[in-house]
């Protein structure tokens, strides 16, 4: 699965194509809240493992673009 950035679509932040489901909340379950990937996938079940770290790599590559925005779990 991809990374996607429309405009029409959560304010343009970056999410995995077809879903809605945004990096920086892959992100925030992760980092701020302590999920493992595995633990992730459970929360998002249509989301493969793969596409967790797909969204962590994202993230981390970003990671400055990101740090300005909430953390909350």
């Amino acid at each position: 699965m991809s990374i996607v950035q429309d405009p029409e679509h959560s304010n343009g932040a970056p999410t995995m194509e077809g879903t809605g489901v945004r990096v920086k909340d892959i992100a925030i379950a992760h980092v701020h809240c302590g999920y493992d990937p595995d633990e992730i996938t459970q929360l998002y079940p249509y989301l493969s493992l793969g596409d967790i770290h797909t969204a962590l790599a994202y993230y981390y590559d970003h990671i400055d673009e990101f740090r300005s925005t909430s953390s909350e779990c």
